[in-house]
Parts: structure tokens; C-alpha cells; sequence
């Protein structure tokens, strides 16, 4: 016969491991269990290393005007070189590193402001979250490259101000995230027996709320740096981003309009190196979605 107190024991133990009962798993078994995510997470990898050492791999500067223009792959440059003889792969790698510098950092804007933002509101209710949300809902209804361009007009065209740019317009998507799994556990019994025993807000959004939202966000995280190293590209293209002689793949797109009919190559090469990069990103989000999900089984 099991006795009250050998219950209540065996009960704390269930509830303080609640994933006693699954198998841990390595590197290797979320690969196998989401080989999308182990694709997406594979080129991320390389673009990373890539950018990482640029200086070490790249074969000239990216701003180094060391052959004639125009000259297509295979004439002495595995790439070519651009309009200005400019070593074409060199650009393309230094490139990535600017589009990953911007993407992360922009996004760690957007996560920073947009998260703590929605879930202030759905803690607190009332008067504070109508406030906060119809703000982010005023941002969200303007189309966000449009936003980005207006900010960004506004800051003048910089690097730093695109990274602020594109910061501002991801935050309310990041917000209506954060604020959805806030209210859905605000009336739940932990939250309430952490209030019971005074456990200040602050203790309770860190240790209680904030760990139920983080999933959710971190698969945002990485589908919103997609979206931002495309919304970069798009700003570079436009002429409000980053700034010549800095080698970005949307400046790159620009420079190449005028050239596609005479060497294609410059307009292919950053073209299909932001398209492997948005997908790696897309991939990644996907497959830590379904990894995250409870609601998708386990294998």
C-alpha cells in the first residue's frame, strides 16, 4: 500500500522533471528528427564562416581596383571583377559579413524592444496593453520596407541608421508574439502561487513568463533574419543603406543594372547569394518550429 506522503513525493518528482521521461538527444538526433533544419542550419554555418574570415580567405580588398572591369569567371578571377575591376568574390564574402552584421543586430533590436513590449502588456492588462499594442498596430499596418525607407530618410542613409531602420519595423511582429503566450498563462496556478508568496514582477516575468514565450520567439528570430538581410539589400539597392565603397550585396544588385546585358555575372552572383542565405534562414525557423511545436509528436 503507497502511502499519502510517498505520493505527494513521487508527484514533486514528476512535476519538477517534466521531460524525465523523454530520451536526450544530441546534435545528431535533432538532425535526424528535422533534416530541413539540419539543411538550413548547414548553410547558415558556412555563410558564418565565410564572413568570419574574410580577411583570411578573400584573395584581394573588397575596395581594390586591381584589374580590368567587367571580366567574367575564369579569366584569372573565380568570379570576375565588377564595374570598377573591382575581384567580384572578394566583394561577394566581405558582402556577407555586412549582411549578417546588420541582420543580427537589427533583429536583436527588434527581439529587445518588440518582446519586452508585449509581454509588459499582456502582464500587466488594462490601460498599458491597449496603449503598447495599438502602438505596434499603428507600426504594422505601414508596409515595412516603406517604414524602413521613411526612417531611414529620416536618419539619413547609413549603415547604422538601416540597422535602426529595420529594428523599428520587425519590433510589433515580435510584440504580438510575446504578448499571445503572456496572456495565455497569466491565470495559470504557478503564476498565481508566485504572487501568493509576493515574488516581485520582475521575478515572475523572468522565471515564469518569459521562459514560456521564448520558443515562439526564437523561431521568429530566425525568419525575421532573413526578412532583415533582404530588407537591407533592398535599402543598399535603393540607395538609403549601406553606403559606397562598402561592399554589400544590395549595392552590388545596384551597380549591376547597368551591366546585365554586358556580364550578367555581377547581377547573378549577390542575387543568388542573399537567395541561399534568406532559404538557410527559412529553413532553420521551419525546422526549430516543428522541433519546438508540443503539439507535433516526437519520434
Amino acid at each position: 500500500m503507497i502511502r499519502a506522503g510517498q505520493g505527494v513525493q513521487a508527484l514533486r518528482g514528476r512535476i519538477a522533471r517534466p521531460g524525465a521521461g523523454r530520451r536526450t538527444e544530441g546534435p545528431f538526433g535533432l538532425a535526424r528528427r528535422s533534416p530541413v533544419a539540419a539543411v538550413g542550419a548547414g548553410v547558415i554555418a558556412i555563410v558564418v564562416l565565410l564572413a568570419l574570415a574574410a580577411d583570411l580567405i578573400t584573395p584581394h580588398g573588397p575596395v581594390a581596383q586591381i584589374a580590368s572591369p567587367l571580366l567574367r569567371p575564369g579569366h584569372g578571377f573565380i568570379a570576375g571583377t565588377d564595374e570598377l575591376g573591382r575581384d567580384e568574390l572578394s566583394r561577394l564574402i566581405f558582402g556577407a559579413r555586412v549582411s549578417l552584421y546588420v541582420g543580427v543586430l537589427a533583429v536583436s533590436i527588434a527581439l529587445a524592444g518588440g518582446a519586452s513590449t508585449g509581454i509588459v502588456a499582456g502582464f500587466y492588462g488594462g490601460s498599458l496593453d491597449n496603449a503598447l499594442m495599438r502602438a505596434m498596430d499603428i507600426l504594422f499596418s505601414l508596409p515595412a520596407i516603406v517604414l524602413a525607407i521613411a526612417i531611414t530618410s529620416i536618419l539619413g542613409p547609413s549603415l547604422t541608421n538601416a540597422m535602426i531602420a529595420i529594428g523599428i519595423v520587425y519590433a510589433p511582429t515580435f510584440a504580438r508574439i510575446a504578448r499571445g503566450p503572456t496572456l495565455a498563462v497569466m491565470n495559470l496556478a504557478y503564476i498565481e502561487a508566485a504572487r501568493a508568496i509576493g515574488a516581485p514582477n520582475w521575478t515572475i516575468i523572468l522565471r515564469h513568463v518569459l521562459p514560456n514565450v521564448s520558443a515562439p520567439l526564437l523561431v521568429q528570430t530566425t525568419v525575421s533574419l532573413s526578412t532583415a538581410i533582404l530588407t537591407e539589400a533592398a535599402l543598399s539597392f535603393l540607395g538609403v543603406g549601406t553606403q559606397p565603397p562598402t561592399a554589400s550585396w544590395g549595392l552590388m544588385l545596384n551597380a549591376a543594372r547597368q551591366y546585365m546585358l554586358i556580364d550578367p555575372w555581377i547581377a547573378i552572383l549577390p542575387g543568388v547569394a542573399i537567395a541561399l542565405t534568406v532559404l538557410g534562414f527559412n529553413l532553420l525557423g521551419d525546422g526549430l518550429r516543428d522541433l519546438l511545436d508540443p503539439r507535433i509528436p516526437t519520434m
